[in-house]
């Protein structure tokens, strides 16, 4: 009887889990649902579809759809349309002092070290495209002054073929019978060499409620430009220009009110101001690399007139304070993905030079009775300036479902503040207050992504407050130290 070996059998070929890394970069930019989902903190995104569905008219409008984000409106020289007041999670809302609030990723306040408020928000409703705002996790890259998150304005994107709109909204006054509307325009498109242009206007003409000292004018333009000459690497030149005059009617006291709520008692105070920046962006993004370099030169003036009543007299007088202000900056950023065994990672390391001067005058009137007041006299001016250098480094680590986000930044600041005395109009002396402040600012992420729906999250950080200029002469800083709940405490800086 014959027997035969069995034959041994083939194994069939195992494929093996494919790996793909790609570098996000900067994740303020393209901002989407994804991206949000992604993102290991507190991110909501107002898009321009749901604002036009809820018929948002307005930047505060805007806002108020976000969780945890409060908009008011307060009284002095946050009391106009020109203003915005914004607070995070139960922080002060008054000119939004707390936040890192960008336009396209260039900060808006006046001086983002030394004048950080919000006094005049030159951003416009029919600009816009998206508001991105992020409450956690975004420490590292965006600072320093962010305890009250990162609120960024995506202006309308250049479109690929030629387009454009017009668009009107009005409010309208049933008490007073007044008018305010916002015109807006845009139109632009792509040619076929890779040379985008886009042109945008937005503004607001006209009155509020009340019935007196109560009228808004702005214009906001900006002119964009982009060049993709290879299809990794493109350079977007933006010039924008925001003029704008809002009249303040201030409150009205309990009785007041209830004789008359559309009246007002104030006939002088008002704000104005203009903004003049221009932007330079260079970026570089390939499936392992995105590097980008963004610089920008910003002018803005601003000045305002308040009248206040002088306590047991039938006189007031009329305080005035114009202030200049310019500042330079340069960011230039890099991610690169990377894979570790089965984890996929991503470090960015950036950096950030801004320089800052200012000019700032306060005086009033003497006291008077009469409609048209008397000469001012001066109280006081200052020059200040800052140099600051930031550098930071992020690493996102990829644990299957896990992510964990480790950071630091550091901030070198150094600020300074020639500020003069004057009594009756003459002058009294001159100080020179000045401070450097060194800090490490680190942060932590954490996020378990549960599926396309689910995560959850859970992330802290540091936050720090620099010196501003009209504080200098009293030469100490706060260091703010957040968690997710929103919870903050703070330390003095000697």
């Amino acid at each position: 009887m014959a027997s035969y070996a069995e034959e041994p059998q083939e194994t069939a070929p195992q494929a093996l889990k494919t790996i793909t890394v790609q570098a996000e970069g900067n994740w303020l930019e393209e901002a989407n649902a994804e991206k949000v989902h992604k993102h290991a903190g507190a991110r909501s995104i107002v898009d321009r579809k749901k604002m036009d569905e809820s018929a948002v008219t307005s930047i505060r409008d805007a806002l108020k759809q976000v969780p945890g984000v409060q908009v008011q409106d307060s009284n002095g020289t946050g009391g106009s349309d020109v203003s915005l007041n914004l607070g995070v999670r139960g922080l002060t809302s008054r000119l939004s002092p707390r936040s890192t609030v960008l336009m396209d990723g260039v900060p808006l306040s006046f001086a983002p070290y030394g004048q950080p408020q919000l006094s005049m928000a030159p951003v416009s409703m029919g600009n816009i495209e998206s508001v991105d705002v992020v409450r956690g996790a975004g420490t590292v890259r965006f600072g320093p002054q962010n305890v009250g998150g990162i609120i960024n304005f995506n202006t309308r994107a250049i479109p690929e073929k030629l387009s454009g709109s017009v668009g009107l909204t009005t409010e309208f006054a049933t008490g007073t019978d007044q008018l305010k509307y916002s015109p807006n325009l845009f139109i632009g498109g792509t040619m076929e060499n890779g040379l985008g242009l886009a042109l945008l206007y937005s503004g607001t003409k006209g009155n509020g409620y009340r019935e007196a000292n109560n009228d808004i004018d702005i214009d906001d333009v900006m002119l964009k430009s982009s060049y993709q000459f290879t299809d990794q690497d493109a350079l977007a030149v933006n010039l924008h220009h925001y003029e704008g005059r809002g009249e303040m009617p201030e409150g009205l006291t309990t009785a007041d009110y209830a004789k008359n709520p559309y009246q007002s008692n104030q006939y002088r105070n008002y704000f104005a101001g203009r903004r003049s920046d221009v932007s330079v962006k260079y970026s570089h993004k390939d499936e392992l690399n995105n590097f980008e370099v963004l610089g920008y030169y910003v002018d803005s003036f601003r000045t305002s007139d308040l009248e206040s009543a002088i306590e047991g007299s039938a006189n007031s007088r009329i305080s005035n304070s114009p202030r200049d202000y310019k500042y330079f900056g340069i960011e230039p950023r890099y991610s690169r993905a990377y894979s570790l065994g089965n984890m996929n990672n991503e470090v960015t390391v950036g950096y950030r030079y801004l320089q800052e001067d200012s000019s700032e005058f306060s005086g009033r009137t003497a006291p008077y009775n009469t409609a048209t007041g008397i000469p001012g006299e001066r109280l006081a001016n200052s020059e200040g300036g800052t140099k600051a250098h930031a550098v930071y480094i992020d690493n996102c680590f990829g644990l299957g479902a896990l992510t964990i986000t480790p950071g630091v930044r550091f901030e070198s600041i150094k600020t300074h503040n020639d500020y003069s005395t004057y009594q009756n109009g003459k002058f009294i002396n001159t100080v020179h207050p000045k401070i450097k402040s060194d800090e490490f600012l680190p942060s932590l992420a954490l996020q378990y992504n549960f599926n396309d729906q689910w995560n959850i999250f859970a992330n802290a950080a540091v936050s720090f407050g620099p010196q501003q200029y009209n504080q200098l002469a009293k030469v100490e800083g706060t260091q703010a130290i957040t968690t997710l709940d929103g919870r903050s405490a703070s330390r003095k800086i000697k």
